[in-house]
């Protein structure tokens, strides 16, 4: 009997050490889940900027109309820039300034070690930073941020420290990494969600210094409650799932919201093209953030 305990607790402990390789492997380890795909539209300039931690962050900028605000794209985890290439063209025919980023650990962008949306909003103040030295944006320009996933949770895990963004879009946005980790594990390998997940999350944040298990947007949304924010969720969207955006509307109860029919995790543009644009453009007008003026 005791041989057999030992044995159940040694494939545990196995277990266990192959989910962990995996996850930091594939998942936090510069994770690319797509070819490096392009921008259609190639009038953009490029430039780097460097974080306060010493990273080098890949960036392009798009000029817009004379006087025009500007919208910073950001992308979600495992792609890059390039993959907001479907939001470039109606924002561009808006008259808007566009500046896109590859966050740390994805497509050009340096480092090794991806925080999930933890700490990129670094790379975010960095490129800001880098983009006004340029002369890329001008003083009095507004600006407004959309994010997908991990672009969202980003913004909202950096509200606080990111003062100069004016207005919020916000699409499947998880509440808390956590629950994503465990719908993710349901619906792919069917695994339930008990307390060895904790214990992985626990030892990840000892191997990699971050603190996975701590990021939870929805603890954040306070630092929106004087800015204008449109959150979007996806009606199929099993990973950033219904109760995650509910908990998100409790935690900025100031939001504008909309449920995208029938669209998957993060692609309301490409299910509802027309409406998505057309609720977009109509929230930056409201928030004050103007194309052609």
């Amino acid at each position: 009997m005791l041989r057999k305990i030992l044995y159940l607790i040694g494939l545990i402990c196995a277990g266990i050490a192959m989910t962990l390789l995996y996850l930091i492997n594939t998942v936090i380890n510069r994770p690319n889940f797509v070819s490096p795909g392009q921008l259609s539209d190639t009038d953009y300039k490029e430039f780097t900027a460097t974080t306060r931690d010493g990273i080098s962050i890949h960036a392009v900028f798009y000029e817009g109309a004379v006087n025009a605000d500007t919208v910073l794209l950001c992308h979600g985890h495992g792609v890059n820039l390039n993959y907001m290439n479907d939001m470039v063209k109606f924002l561009r025919i808006a008259g808007y300034n566009l500046v896109l980023l590859d966050f740390r650990a994805h497509g050009r962008s340096g480092g090794t070690l991806c925080p999930i949306g933890l700490l990129e909003w670094q790379d975010i103040k960095a490129v800001l930073t880098k983009a006004r030295e340029l002369g890329f944006l001008k003083p009095d320009t507004v600006i407004a941020a959309y994010g997908r996933s991990m672009g969202a949770a980003s913004l909202i895990n950096g509200a606080a420290e990111l003062p100069e963004i004016k207005a919020f879009v916000l699409e499947s946005s998880f509440a808390r990494l956590r629950l994503v980790a465990a719908n993710d594990a349901y619906h792919t390998v069917m695994l339930p969600d008990t307390p060895l997940s904790d214990f992985a999350f626990w030892l990840i944040s000892i191997i990699t210094s971050t603190d996975f298990a701590g990021n939870q947007p929805v603890e954040q949304g306070k630092n929106l409650a004087d800015r204008a924010v449109f959150l979007i969720h996806d009606e199929l969207d099993w990973r950033a799932d219904l109760k995650q955006f509910e908990m998100l509307k409790k935690s900025i109860p100031n939001a504008t919201t909309w449920v995208s029919p029938d669209s998957w995790h993060v692609c309301a543009h490409k299910k509802n093209p027309a409406e998505f644009e057309g609720r977009f453009l109509d929230f930056l007008y409201k928030a004050g953030v103007v194309g052609h003026r």
